[in-house]
């Protein structure tokens, strides 16, 4: 899945000052208009896979609240939206290529962080599609898992270098790479 960066919005809201933002998730469902952004969160991340590899990249998290009720109303405009984000880069230095994620839920969907994977100009609004990220083996060659395995199944034990275990077991538990 393609996941779109800091810098994707920073443009888009240079491109497009007059329209309005809308967030999209879930079976096409929308984000009440009448949100708000209410936090700016800046993750750094170290990370290290199964198969020893480390990684490490930088991600920002816009906290969107949405309202117990719906109102009718216009959402936030572009250039409110820059507006907002000139304070915050005010305040923090936000990499161009941080992972952009949207942290969201509301009575119907629970808090999670959703990545971005598509922002769509129309006609009177910019549409930020929303979408889960799958759960991925880093050190997949190495492990023998596929790409795009979203939970893990059981696995036989293996003598792969990042998943066989220190010591013989002897008991039936399924082999992973962690």
């Amino acid at each position: 899945m393609k996941t779109l960066t800091w810098n994707d919005l920073i443009t888009n809201l240079d491109l497009y000052p007059e329209l309005h933002l809308n967030f999209e998730y879930e079976k096409k469902q929308t984000i009440f208009p009448n949100y708000h952004i209410t936090e700016f969160k800046l993750a750094k991340i170290q990370s290290v896979d199964c198969g020893g590899n480390s990684d490490s990249w930088t991600e920002i998290i816009l906290q969107v609240l949405e309202p117990k009720i719906e109102k009718d109303t216009e959402s936030m405009t572009l250039s409110k939206v820059n507006s907002i984000i000139k304070k915050v880069t005010n305040v923090m230095e936000i990499p161009s290529n941080a992972i952009l994620r949207i942290e969201f839920g509301n009575d119907q969907s629970a808090m999670r962080q959703y990545f971005v994977s598509e922002m769509i100009p129309m006609e009177n609004a910019l549409l930020i599609q929303l979408k889960d990220g799958k759960t991925e083996c880093k050190a997949s060659t190495s492990c023998g898992l596929p790409k795009d395995v979203v939970s893990f199944p059981k696995l036989e034990k293996t003598n792969s270098s990042c998943c066989s275990p220190k010591q013989k077991n002897e008991t039936n538990e399924p082999a992973g790479c962690c």
